[in-house]
C-alpha cells in the first residue's frame, strides 16, 4: 500500500464531467463476439456533471440522484482499476452532481467513469502516463477512453479506439433536447436490422446516426420531435440528430452575430438546452 501524508490529500477537489454528442455514428457490421463495429465522430461539450473527491475514513459514494449511489456506477470500477494499478489503497468520498441525464445518449456514466480515473491520479499524484489511463478507460466502457481525446475524436471498433482530431466543425454550436423517458443502448442494438447497416456509399453523408432508424421504431414520439425540431431549425441551418443511441435530439448549426437574438428566441421557445465544443491538451481535463 502506497501512504500520503495527510496534508497532501485531505483537500476537497472538483471536476467537470462533460456529456459528448456523436455528430454522425455509422454502424458497420454485427462481430461474431456479438458487438457492432462502427465508425463515429464524438465532440465534448460544456453541459455536464461535476464530481469531487476527498479523503475519507471509508469509501462512499453520494448523488442528487439516489440510484447512481449503488455499487453498479461505474465511478467504483473506476476505484478499483486505479488500485490495481498503483496500489494506492487509501478510502475516498465522492460526490455526484449529476446534470445529464441517464439513457440520454449523451456518455453520462462513461464522462463519470473517465473523470474519476483522472481525478484519482491528478489526486494520489500517481503519474500514470496517458496510454495507461485510456487502457484502463477500455476495460470500463466503449464510450470511457474518448473522454482522454482532445474532445474532438474518431471511434472505431465498439467506440473504444479513438483518435483526436483537429479542426472539425469548429464554429459549430448545439441545441440539447431532451425525452421524458430514456432509451437503454441495448433496446437501441436490439432494434438494428442489417439494413440499418452503412454501406461506403452512405459515408458521403457523415451527418447521421444509424441507430435513428432503430430506435424510431419504438419510439415514435421521438421521430415526431426530429420532424418538428427540423422545420423549426431549418431556416437557421440547423440540422437535428439523435446522439448516441437516444433519446437526446441536438441540433448542429452555426451560429452567427447577425442572428444570435432570433436563435436565441427560438432555443428558449422550444425548451432547448445551448451547448458549446468543449476541447482540450490532451495532458489536461475539461
Amino acid at each position: 500500500m502506497r501512504c500520503f501524508k495527510l496534508n497532501q490529500v485531505n483537500h476537497i477537489r472538483a471536476f467537470f464531467s462533460p456529456a459528448k454528442v456523436n455528430l454522425f455514428l455509422k454502424v458497420l457490421h454485427k462481430r461474431p463476439d456479438g458487438f457492432h463495429e462502427l465508425c463515429t465522430l464524438m465532440q465534448s461539450i460544456d453541459f455536464g456533471d461535476i464530481l469531487t473527491l476527498e479523503s475519507s475514513p471509508k469509501d462512499c459514494l453520494s448523488c442528487n440522484i439516489l440510484s447512481l449511489e449503488s455499487s453498479e456506477n461505474f465511478i467504483w470500477k473506476s476505484l478499483e482499476l486505479f488500485r490495481r494499478e498503483t496500489g494506492i489503497l487509501q478510502p475516498v468520498k465522492w460526490n455526484l452532481k449529476k446534470r445529464i441525464p441517464l439513457k440520454a445518449g449523451l456518455g453520462g456514466g462513461s464522462s463519470n467513469a473517465a473523470t474519476a480515473l483522472y481525478a484519482l491520479n491528478f489526486y494520489f499524484q500517481a503519474q500514470l502516463p496517458l496510454k495507461t489511463l485510456q487502457d484502463l478507460a477500455a476495460e470500463i466502457g466503449s464510450d470511457v477512453p474518448f473522454f482522454f481525446s482532445s474532445g474532438t475524436a474518431l471511434g472505431y471498433g465498439r467506440g473504444e479506439r479513438v483518435a483526436s482530431c483537429e479542426g472539425i466543425a469548429e464554429n459549430e454550436s448545439y441545441v440539447l433536447y431532451f425525452s421524458s423517458e430514456g432509451v437503454t443502448t441495448e433496446d437501441a442494438y436490439k432494434s438494428l436490422v442489417p439494413s440499418d447497416f452503412s454501406t461506403e456509399h452512405s459515408f458521403n453523408n457523415c451527418k447521421e446516426n444509424d441507430l435513428e432508424k432503430a430506435v424510431f421504431r419504438f419510439r415514435k414520439d421521438l421521430l415526431e420531435k426530429k420532424l418538428q425540431l427540423q422545420k423549426l431549425w431549418k431556416p437557421y441551418g440547423g440540422h437535428v440528430l439523435m446522439s448516441g443511441s437516444g433519446g437526446t435530439l441536438f441540433v448542429r448549426y452555426n451560429a452567427t452575430p447577425h442572428r444570435e437574438q432570433e436563435t436565441s428566441k427560438l432555443i428558449e421557445h422550444t425548451r432547448g438546452i445551448p451547448a458549446r465544443k468543449l476541447n482540450k491538451k490532451l495532458t489536461q481535463w475539461y
